[in-house]
C-alpha cells in the first residue's frame, strides 16, 4: 500500500503541526517536561459520564487552561503522550461528536465524546481527558502530570467531587438493564450494561393516599421519620438501616404507598428497581451507597428472590443477603422490598430481624376506607344522586385498583347518554351496575372469581 502524500500522519514529527493533539499538547506544556509525565486513569460506568465531564471541567477553573475536543478513541492518552504515532491511526485534531446525555427528568445536555484539558496552576500543568467508550461502556478520566502524587490526587479529587455533585443526587432515578449484543461468531459487540434513567416526581398528596391511619403511621416512621431525623437517631445510637417489607393481593396500592413515600423525601436519592434490574444487586447497592442517603425500592422481589429450592437465581439471593447484611448500621440507606406473593420470598429475608424491620401487609380496603377511596375518584364528577353506600356493599373484597377501574367504567358507560359533549354529565347507580356486570362477564374459570376481588 502506497502512503498517501496528503495522510498526514505518515509524516514524521517535525513535519506534523498543532492541528496534531500530541504536537498541540506538547508545544503548549513543553516536549521536554512531558517526557516526565506520568498518566493515571480511572474507569467508571457509563452513566457516570456527566459527573466526571462536569467536576474534570470545574477543577480546571482554578488556573489557565487550554480545551480540545477531539475523538482518539484508538488511543489512551498515555500513548499520545509518549508513544510515535501509528501508521493507522490519525491524531488530528478533527472535534468531538456531542452526544446527549440526559441531566434530569426530560433534560438534555450535549457534551463532547472526548476532551482534553491542558492546565497550568502553580503546582505545574497538568492534563486531564475525559472520554466516553462506547465499546466498553464505561467513562475513562486520565490524569497527567510531572508528578505521579499529583496525577493521583487530581484523580482523586475529581472522582469525589463527581460524586458529591452528582447529577442524580436527591433524585427519583430507575435503574434497567440493555442487554449485551454479540455478533455471529460469539465475540461482544456490545456489552450488558445497566442504565440510570430519571423518572419525573409524581406528587401524591397526603389526601390522595387512602390508607389505614395505622399504616400510614408504621410507614411514615420506618422510613420518612427515620430518613428526616438521621442525624439526632445516629446521636441517639438508634441504627439507620432499616428494610420494609409491603405485601398483599395485587391492586392494593403497594407501588402508589411508594410513591407516596418518595415524594416525602426530596433530600433522599431514590432508587426504583424492578424486573431484569433486580439481577444486579451489587450494582444498586453500590449506587445507594455512593448518593447516600438513599432509598432502594424492590419491587416484586418475589419474582427474582424466591425460596431457595425453587428460585432459578440462587447466586443473585445470596448477594441480595450479603448487601443487606454489608449495610453499616449508621449507613443512610432505607430498603422497601415489595410482593404480592410473601409465600414464595426466601424465608432468609423475610424472617430474618436486621434484613426486614418491619412487615406491613397492605389488602382490600374494608367498608370505610371504600367509601373514602370511591369519594376520592368521583370528586370530579356529578355523583348527586348516587348511592354511595350502595355502591360500598357492591364493591366489598374490591381491591384499589378495581375500585378506580369501576369509576372509569362507570363514567364510559354514562357518557353514551351524552348527545352534546358540553352537556353536564352525572352519574347514575345503574351506571355502577352495568359496568360490574360487565367487568364479571368473563370471571375466571368456574369459581366465578372476579379479577381484582379478593375474600371480603
Amino acid at each position: 500500500m502506497k502512503r498517501s502524500l496528503l495522510s498526514r500522519w505518515w509524516w514524521p514529527t517535525w513535519l506534523r503541526s498543532a492541528h496534531d493533539i500530541d504536537v498541540r499538547i506538547a508545544s503548549t506544556v513543553g516536549a521536554r517536561r512531558l517526557a516526565r509525565f506520568c498518566v493515571h486513569a480511572k474507569d467508571l460506568p457509563a452513566y457516570r459520564f456527566v459527573d466526571l465531564y462536569r467536576a474534570a471541567d470545574a477543577w480546571c477553573r482554578r488556573g489557565e487552561t487550554v480545551r480540545i475536543e477531539s475523538e482518539h478513541a484508538s488511543e489512551t492518552l498515555n500513548a499520545i503522550l509518549h508513544a510515535s504515532p501509528s501508521r493507522w491511526v490519525s491524531r488530528r485534531i478533527t472535534g468531538a461528536v456531542r452526544k446527549p446525555w440526559a441531566v434530569g427528568p426530560g433534560e438534555e445536555a450535549f457534551l463532547p465524546a472526548d476532551s482534553f484539558w491542558l492546565n497550568r496552576a502553580a503546582q505545574g500543568w497538568t492534563v486531564l481527558r475525559v472520554e466516553h467508550i462506547p465499546l466498553q461502556d464505561s467513562a475513562r478520566l486520565e490524569v497527567a502530570a510531572e508528578d505521579a502524587g499529583a496525577a493521583q490526587s487530581c484523580v482523586e479529587d475529581i472522582t469525589a467531587a463527581a460524586t458529591v455533585g452528582s447529577i442524580y443526587r436527591n433524585r427519583i432515578i430507575g435503574l434497567s438493564i440493555d442487554a449485551g449484543i454479540k455478533d455471529e461468531y460469539g465475540d461482544v459487540e456490545r456489552p450488558e450494561c445497566l442504565r440510570v434513567l430519571f423518572r419525573r416526581e409524581e406528587a401524591v398528596r397526603d389526601d390522595d393516599i387512602i390508607i389505614d391511619d395505622e399504616v400510614r403511621t408504621v410507614l411514615w416512621r420506618n422510613v420518612v421519620d427515620l430518613h428526616h431525623r438521621r442525624a439526632l437517631l445516629t446521636t441517639h445510637g438508634v441504627p439507620l438501616r432499616r428494610g420494609v417489607l409491603l405485601y398483599g393481593p395485587p391492586g392494593t396500592g403497594k407501588t402508589f404507598a411508594c410513591r407516596y413515600l418518595c415524594g416525602k423525601l426530596p433530600e433522599t436519592t431514590r432508587l426504583i428497581v424492578a424486573g431484569n434490574a433486580l439481577l444486579q444487586v451489587k450494582s444498586v447497592f453500590n449506587l445507594a451507597r455512593m448518593l447516600q442517603p438513599a432509598l432502594v425500592i424492590l419491587e416484586d422481589v418475589d419474582l427474582v428472590f424466591s425460596a431457595r429450592q425453587i428460585t432459578l437465581y440462587s447466586s443473585v439471593l445470596g448477594e441480595l443477603l450479603d448487601q443487606m447484611d454489608g449495610l453499616r448500621p449508621f449507613e443512610e440507606i432505607g430498603v422497601i422490598l415489595t410482593t404480592n406473593a410473601i409465600d414464595r420470598l426466601e424465608a432468609a429475608i423475610k424472617d430474618r430481624p436486621g434484613r426486614i424491620s418491619q412487615c406491613v401487609y397492605l389488602g382490600p380496603p374494608g367498608d370505610v376506607l371504600r367509601g373514602r377511596y370511591l369519594r376520592r375518584h368521583l370528586r370530579d364528577y356529578d355523583g348527586s344522586e348516587l348511592d354511595i353506600d350502595g355502591l360500598i356493599r357492591a364493591s366489598r373484597g374490591a381491591t384499589q385498583a378495581f375500585l378506580k377501574e369501576w369509576v372509569h367504567r362507570a363514567v364510559q358507560i354514562a357518557v353514551e347518554r351524552l348527545d352534546d359533549p358540553a352537556q353536564l354529565l352525572a352519574l347514575h347507580n345503574s351506571d355502577f351496575d352495568g359496568a360490574l356486570r360487565e367487568m364479571r362477564r368473563f370471571s375466571e374459570g368456574s369459581t366465578g372469581k372476579i379479577i381484582g376481588f379478593h375474600e371480603a
